[in-house]
């Protein structure tokens, strides 16, 4: 009887005499399907939302240079101007139109206010926006602040650039208050001659030395290059990781499902 036992137990394999399996026979690529489609969905989401933001800050590096460059350039008759993006130094001679523009939703030092948009007519009948500056708003928004443009004839020198469409907005289906002065959302000349009668230049001067062309200046530089490109890092950033992850899951995975077969 003991020497039958000690047959079976002899011929039982013990731990050690059990195969191992090599540590290179585990690694096997399986992610999950999920996964797959979830990768395959955000990581070219992530590197071209990098890559604009890449092409946002090339845009800046050119935006400023132009801007740099305008300063010091020669003005050219605005008449001569078409939309542009990019600032330039222009200059136009006329008489200001006594009806004049609110743009709302201007703020200065926590203080709400307008933008005072005064057309200017040139000798060939057409205008040209300027800005005047920025007014604080009245006690509400009913009261609207008194403001004026100068009399006679006047000579302008300032940068001239076409006016962004405000965010979230159809700009050509505002609709206007009547009399005047108005307020509007949107400084787009296209929109905004509809109530004037006459045809606008496609671009707006802000008057050199004036605070409203330093402030538009100190706006542009607010979100320069450098932002735009620490958002393009955390994008890249973000299809690095992904990447990782799914590597090592799918490389987790396919080492259990060795292991076990293995085991078998």
């Amino acid at each position: 009887m003991t020497a039958a036992n000690g047959k079976r137990q002899s011929d039982a394999p013990n731990d050690e005499e059990r195969p191992t399996m090599p540590p290179l026979a585990g690694y096997r690529f399986r992610p999950a399907l999920v996964q797959t489609l979830g990768t395959l969905v955000l990581l070219p989401t992530f590197i071209a939302l990098g890559a604009w933001q890449m092409d946002r800050a090339a845009d800046k590096q050119q935006l400023f240079a132009a801007q740099a460059a305008a300063e010091q350039a020669t003005p050219v008759p605005v008449a001569t101007l078409g939309a542009s993006a990019m600032p330039l130094h222009a200059r136009a001679e006329g008489q200001y139109d006594r009806h004049l523009f609110l743009l709302d939703n201007r703020v200065r030092n926590r203080r709400a206010g307008y933008e005072v948009l005064a057309p200017l007519r040139l000798a060939d009948g057409q205008a040209v926006l300027v800005n005047l500056g920025w007014v604080a708003q009245g006690a509400s928004r009913e009261q609207l602040p008194s403001v004026q443009a100068p009399e006679g004839t006047v000579r302008v020198t300032g940068l001239a650039q076409t006016p962004e469409p405000p965010p979230f907005s159809l700009s050509d289906q505002e609709t206007f208050a009547t009399g005047w002065p108005k307020v509007v959302q949107t400084a787009v000349p296209g929109t905004l001659e509809k109530e004037l009668g006459y045809r606008l230049r496609p671009v707006m001067l802000y008057p050199d030395g004036s605070k409203v062309a330093a402030h538009q200046v100190e706006a542009m530089h607010a979100f320069g290059p450098s932002r735009h490109h620490a958002y393009a890092a955390q994008w890249f950033g973000f299809a690095l990781v992904l990447v990782v992850i799914y590597l090592w899951h799918g490389l987790h995975r396919g080492r259990q499902s060795r292991g076990a077969e293995w085991k078998q």
